[in-house]
């Protein structure tokens, strides 16, 4: 069974638990010491969330969702779907969404959750939030009515998981009210919200930490 080694936060961990969930994939999650788990050398670049699996360990989130995609669709849970995209174009797509979502969670945490020389509130509101969300709804209106991708893509991705991840983070801190002026951003968010497995687990999951 994998084992997603964490510390009690939403943070970076939050999309591969989501992405395990959309998969269906059981799991064990252990929170432990980032600063004792780095010391003692278990970490590549000193930072969790970390991935066991088989006795094979992957830090990076961005590197873990994509392995967990590989998995889930070498066992077909997505049945039609393929969590990596049917060809490389899906699949960088994918990623390209990824490393997105990662940076807006970034500027979430440095310009408005964490205290400290790099906060600006009012600079992500009034700038860095609606630009993205402006972006995010281009990139909806290019997703026809009978896909599952964010973008030009067809399969319902990695990328999309964590992409919805990160938007749902900034609904945790600004309310559901944040994207209804953005239509097609929305109808993407919702149908996406209304997949069985992500339903069951944001209904379910505990509250924590965001960073």
């Amino acid at each position: 069974m994998p084992i997603l080694y964490t510390t009690n936060e939403y943070g970076y961990s939050e999309q591969i638990r989501l992405m395990l969930a959309e998969a269906g994939i059981k799991y064990d999650e252990k929170v432990v010491d980032e600063e004792k788990f780095a010391k003692e050398g278990k970490l590549i670049f000193n930072k969790l969330p970390m991935l066991e699996w088989d006795g094979f360990y992957l830090c990076e989130s961005a590197a873990i969702i994509e392995h967990i995609a590989v998995k889930a669709d070498e066992m077909l849970a997505g049945r039609r779907n393929s969590y990596l995209g049917v060809d490389e174009n899906e699949r960088s797509l994918a990623r390209s969404l990824v490393y997105g979502s990662n940076t807006l969670r970034r500027q979430l945490y440095d310009l408005y959750v964490v205290p400290g020389p790099k906060q600006n509130k009012d600079a992500f509101v009034s700038k860095t939030m609606p630009s993205w969300l402006e972006h995010l709804n281009r990139l909806a209106i290019t997703t026809q009515s009978d896909d599952l991708s964010l973008g030009p893509g067809v399969n319902f991705t990695f990328g999309d998981v964590a992409m919805f991840e990160a938007v749902n983070q900034l609904l945790l801190h600004f309310g559901d009210s944040l994207i209804e002026n953005y239509r097609e951003l929305k109808e993407y968010y919702d149908r996406c919200a209304s997949r069985p497995r992500f339903r069951m687990y944001l209904d379910n999951r505990p509250t924590r930490n965001h960073v």
